[in-house]
């Protein structure tokens, strides 16, 4: 068996959360570990394209490695190790200001569905950016949510259903963004539920 761990929002825990990479679970975990990584998310700098892999178990490695070199997919560029390194090694502040940022942009979002729209309920994360909303309290067939947020809403949010049945109920708001955009979004909501 070999687990591959996607840590990409890893460096994204928010309200004192700690993050356990997989591999660290145990020394059997540790040895059936791929656990991929990218500062893309946390410091927004996907254009770079800029991953990495940590994989503890040398055959494991090894093989991973044979896959991505006659496809060329284990080279990264100049400019990409540049940003990487110092967006892990120089960027301290700023992450901290942002995860700040983003966390009290949660309990905004948190705060206004419980007083203006009380029938969506935002489950709040441990890491990240990315805050599911409980929309089955609204009764809607999940294209009738759909409809309600892009239609009547004008908002573009990830449909649950995307990751699976379990998904049905639920849309993904993105809190990364300024207040102002986040509080405009959220009106939007309230008046097409509203209506």
């Amino acid at each position: 068996v070999l687990v591959i761990s996607d840590e990409i929002h890893s460096d994204m825990a928010l309200s004192g959360q700690r993050h356990i990479p997989f591999a660290k679970v145990s020394a059997e975990a540790e040895a059936i570990s791929l656990t991929l990584m990218a500062p893309s998310k946390t410091f927004n700098i996907a254009g770079i394209v800029s991953s990495f892999a940590v994989i503890p178990n040398k055959e494991i490695r090894e093989r991973y490695l044979a896959y991505l070199q006659p496809r060329e997919l284990q080279q990264g560029t100049l400019f990409a190790f540049t940003a990487t390194r110092a967006a892990y090694e120089e960027c301290d502040e700023w992450l901290r200001q942002m995860l700040d940022y983003v966390e009290e942009n949660v309990r905004f979002v948190d705060r206004f569905l419980r007083e203006h729209i009380p029938s969506i309920q935002a489950m709040i994360p441990e890491a990240s950016f990315l805050v599911w909303l409980d929309c089955r309290q609204l009764r809607l067939s999940q294209r009738e949510l759909v409809r309600l947020f892009v239609e009547k809403a004008g908002l573009a949010l990830n449909d649950g259903t995307m990751f699976g049945r379990e998904g049905e109920g639920f849309m993904r708001l993105n809190v990364g963004t300024s207040r102002r955009i986040l509080e405009k979004a959220l009106n939007n909501l309230k008046n097409a539920v509203g209506q």
